[in-house]
């Protein structure tokens, strides 16, 4: 069995970048870290073992989600569709573009991705940067696997309408 250290160090990155897209500060990021893991260390009991980093970034949003329902800040969170602002920066390679076409890319690409709600942005970033499949997905969400693939679907579908079609393709393509 791998140890809960070798857990936190191989996905803890992974989670402080996921909370940070969520529109949560570092601070904050880091104690739902700290709380999700306190949590499998007092209760070993918790089924993590099948799929550790969806587990993970589905207990870390909770967590996120339930220290913002605390704070009695609602501004942003609707408790009805538990969409939060998120929010993502594309890194392009140092070594496939020189500082002008990163620039340029970056910036339509920003804009493509702002053109979308934020839970779009939010699915977009789950699938095709995290590589995670539907169910994955709909698992980290707490949605149905066809409210998963029904907003997946609105989001490429809003990119194919309004002209994004290069943006599309790139994100439909097999390598990603």
């Amino acid at each position: 069995m791998e140890r809960i250290e070798s857990i936190y160090k191989r996905h803890v990155d992974d989670l402080y970048a996921y909370g940070l897209h969520l529109g949560f500060n570092n601070s904050v990021v880091m104690d739902a870290i700290h709380n999700v893991f306190q949590k499998l260390l007092i209760n070993k009991k918790l089924d993590y073992k099948n799929n550790t980093k969806a587990y993970l970034l589905k207990s870390v949003r909770n967590e996120l989600l339930d220290d913002y329902k605390r704070s009695q800040i609602h501004s942003l969170y609707d408790p009805n569709n538990k969409s939060l602002p998120f929010e993502f920066e594309v890194n392009v390679e140092d070594a496939i573009m020189d500082q002008e076409d990163k620039a340029f890319l970056k910036s339509k690409i920003q804009e493509v991705l702002q053109s979308l709600t934020p839970r779009q942005r939010e699915i977009i970033y789950l699938r095709y940067t995290q590589n995670y499949n539907y169910q994955q997905i709909s698992e980290i969400l707490e949605i149905t696997l066809p409210a998963c693939r029904n907003l997946m679907l609105k989001a490429l579908k809003h990119l194919r309408k309004n002209k994004m079609g290069n943006f599309y393709l790139f994100l439909t393509c097999p390598q990603h």
